[in-house]
């Protein structure tokens, strides 16, 4: 039995490391959403452990990442754009949740 928990170990490592892009795509609409001030959206995404490249503040697009950790292998990055609405540059228009990269 012992062996057999031994051999399991890698396996059930692995599987909690998986990346789930429903449940980031569902997470960030929970977190930000479009019509809200991009101040606000971007203080949410901070909060959240996410890093928003905001350059000159006045780009249409705002990339921000944050690694997801995995125990096995090295880390992803997690990416959402946020966009700026084409109507009100200090509201937050739309969000684009991009796909995780992972190492090979």
């Amino acid at each position: 039995m012992q062996r057999f928990l031994l051999a399991a170990l890698p396996l059930m490592l692995a599987a909690c490391s998986t990346i789930d892009q429903s449940t980031l795509g569902h997470f960030v609409s929970q977190t930000v959403q479009p019509g809200m001030p991009m101040e606000q959206a971007l203080v949410r995404m901070q909060a959240e452990g996410f890093y928003c490249n905001t350059g000159s503040g006045g780009d249409a697009v705002i990339s921000c990442t944050r690694a997801y950790e995995r125990l096995v292998r090295k880390d992803c990055v997690e990416r959402v754009d946020l966009v700026r609405s084409a109507t009100a540059a200090k509201t937050l228009g739309a969000v684009d949740v991009l796909e995780v990269k992972c190492p090979k």
